[in-house]
């Protein structure tokens, strides 16, 4: 069976924010493919390596031509193909954070033929983890049957959000601790950012020292 991947070109992960300054800690990324060297592609399987990645929610952009079943009078051509896919089954905990995965046709909510790009939104709402992206990208036109790596076992259970969930006596809830600590995070950033080089007196008021300031030896 043919195992090659499709050629394409994966764009950098980036951050959509107004201000570059607070960087990965807007908790999403984009990352675009498209396929300039190939015609009517169809993509049947996308493989990767987890980065610290929560969630993975897949957009195309696909041909629109006289059969096309249109979605609105707006219609540019883009459909969902994965809506959500929980990657980590707590963001605050290691689980899943650098595991390989394989998204195949069957979960897919659209058939990918006449693609013409690919958007993987990238979500990561913990504030533990500076930086978040997918490694080793790969896209292929059918399923790679026996060769393709198992999912995690973590993946397969049946409540994975609880069976990972710790529940520590005298410590806060996780989400409202993230929420705190992800906008501290940013204000520190901005903080950081506008520092100013002058040199700042330790005890000094006014050019003065105060006597009472002072430490005696």
């Amino acid at each position: 069976m043919n195992d090659k991947p499709l050629s394409c070109n994966v764009k950098p992960a980036v951050s959509p924010t107004v201000d570059s300054r607070l960087g990965s800690q807007t908790g999403c990324k984009i990352i675009d493919i498209t396929f300039p060297n190939v015609v009517n592609p169809e993509v049947g399987e996308i493989r990767f390596q987890n980065y610290y990645v929560a969630f993975l929610t897949v957009k195309a952009k696909i041909k629109l031509t006289e059969q096309t079943p249109r979605e609105g009078p707006n219609d540019h051509g883009w459909r969902m193909v994965v809506r959500r896919l929980q990657l980590m089954p707590d963001p605050h905990t290691e689980t899943g954070a650098q595991d390989c995965f394989v998204i195949t046709r069957s979960q897919f909510v659209c058939e990918l033929s006449q693609v013409v790009s690919l958007r993987l939104i990238l979500q990561q709402p913990s504030p533990l983890w500076k930086d978040f992206s997918l490694e080793d990208l790969k896209l292929f036109k059918t399923s790679g049957g026996s060769r393709v790596p198992p999912l995690p076992s973590w993946f397969m259970e049946d409540d994975k959000p609880k069976a990972n969930k710790k529940e520590l006596e005298g410590v806060p809830d996780l989400d409202s601790l993230s929420t705190n600590l992800q906008q501290l995070w940013a204000l520190a950033e901005e903080v950081s950012a506008n520092q100013t080089e002058e040199s700042l007196g330790r005890y000094e008021v006014d050019g003065c020292y105060d006597i009472n300031l002072l430490a005696y030896s």
